[in-house]
């Protein structure tokens, strides 16, 4: 690390601990990292130099933890890392418990159409971070589904599996359904390695299916 990424490397880590705690789990643009530093600061520092450091920046990868306990440099910013995301999920559970306990005063009615475009939202809010891996997680959950999206496999897992159209018991089972699932989706990915280990069990998954074997045979394999 050059002496001009050293003397703001703190400071920017700071910011960007600030920005997620505001914006549920959200990173700030390198220009506003930037210009805070301008402004805020009184930092002498080039764009390039932010940038550079931001685009490097453990933040950006989420899933690449280190195990080891050590402080060197590599190993705070791992475990800065780790705590960044345990505090963003955290709000998003604590948020998603609100609504299920009060929809209406989240402007909800408490139905699983409402309740999906709710958590929907909250995933674009978080540049689609908040489910990454969430359908691949449903998929290996119930072993089949890899061409649905995740509100269906969640009213496929839902007590009685999918009921079409959904009369008001079948839709709560479903909202219920939706909540646990998140829940129990968020331990997982709050795990060191948790979204890797989604991933890599979504891909075990599918090498056992005969269909994803024809698919990936090589030209002269098949026939």
């Amino acid at each position: 690390m050059g002496p001009a990424k050293e003397r703001v490397a703190a400071t920017i880590d700071a910011i960007l601990d600030e920005y997620a705690a505001t914006h549920a789990g959200q990173l700030p643009t390198v220009r506003e990292v930037w210009e805070k530093l301008l402004d805020d600061h009184d930092a002498t520092v080039s764009y390039g130099t932010v940038h550079r450091y931001m685009s490097s920046h453990p933040l950006k990868n989420p899933d690449t933890l280190t195990s080891h306990t050590d402080l060197t440099a590599g190993n705070y910013l791992a475990a800065t890392q780790q705590t960044f995301h345990a505090a963003a999920f955290k709000q998003y559970r604590a948020l998603l418990t609100a609504v299920r306990r009060e929809p209406a005063r989240h402007g909800l009615d408490g139905t699983f159409t409402t309740t999906t475009a709710f958590v929907l939202g909250l995933d674009a809010g978080s540049n689609w971070n908040m489910l990454a891996g969430f359908q691949e997680w449903l998929v290996v959950r119930r072993g089949t589904g890899h061409d649905l999206t995740w509100p269906i496999l969640v009213r496929h897992l839902a007590p009685g599996g999918w009921v079409h159209p959904l009369a008001q018991q079948a839709d709560t089972a479903a909202v219920t359904a939706l909540h646990r699932l998140l829940g129990d989706f968020f331990d997982a990915r709050a795990q060191p390695d948790g979204l890797g280990r989604i991933f890599r069990d979504y891909q075990s998954w599918l090498t056992t299916q005969a269909w994803y074997q024809f698919e990936t045979a090589e030209p002269d394999q098949i026939g």
